[in-house]
């Protein structure tokens, strides 16, 4: 792949307003078992974050920049901002056997961070995995 055949990137600055297709989650029950709040909140849709912070509002720039990856391929997900209860922080990490924020998941499934979605999104893949989706 050359460089004239690569997606643009999504990290450029838009002359327009962000529309945000990401919405937060509530989470219903949050005295349950971190495993099983988890677990709802990943099925809960076809694309799911947890962040640190909000869509509008991320905390950090690795979310941030997965927040604009998942609004440039345009469909909707939903997110958790795992900064607002420490036991999801934890078991989060543990769900996923992956030590940091942000973790993405695709129809239930553990799909990784920033790193690795920024990869799959250069190569294509990303789009083709969510391609139905939209």
């Amino acid at each position: 792949m050359t460089s004239h055949d690569q997606p643009s990137s999504p990290f450029r600055i838009a002359a327009n307003e962000p529309r945000f297709v990401g919405s937060p989650v509530t989470d219903d029950e949050p005295g349950g078992a971190p495993d099983e709040r988890i677990r709802r909140m990943v099925t809960s849709s076809p694309v799911f974050l947890f962040m640190k912070g909000e869509p509008a509002a991320p905390r950090c720039g690795f979310s941030a920049n997965t927040v604009a990856i998942l609004e440039s391929l345009g469909v909707p997900y939903r997110t958790f901002d795992v900064l607002s209860d420490e036991s999801i922080r934890a078991g989060a990490k543990t769900y996923a056997g992956w030590p940091t924020f942000p973790q993405v998941y695709v129809r239930g499934e553990f799909i990784g961070g920033n790193d690795i979605l920024t990869e799959m999104y250069q190569a294509g893949e990303l789009q083709a995995m969510v391609e139905d989706l939209r």
